[in-house]
């Protein structure tokens, strides 16, 4: 009787180290495909309603925009010739 428990719980420490080794080769694949992603692209963002206190963005493109009410700190630059579309 004392054989057979004692081979079960063997049996069961396999299965948890089997499962623990499996389970540490899928979080070293992930990382290791977090570190791979250099570069991200977002091709689609809806947002219904945001409040954001503060946002610094290095290089924006929009093609359309809506807004009520915009404020900018230093300038802002608008396309097309001259320096007569640009605003501070």
């Amino acid at each position: 009787m004392k054989e057979s428990s004692s081979s079960q719980d063997l049996r069961y420490r396999g299965v948890a180290i089997a499962a623990t080794a499996i389970g540490a080769v899928a979080v070293g694949a992930f990382a290791i495909g977090a570190l791979a992603i250099r570069w991200l692209a977002i091709r689609s963002v809806v947002i219904d309603s945001a409040k954001i206190k503060s946002l610094e963005i290095q290089d924006l493109t929009v093609r359309r925009l809506h807004a009520a009410e915009v404020t900018v700190s230093d300038s802002i630059e608008l396309p097309g010739s001259g320096a007569d579309r640009q605003f501070s």
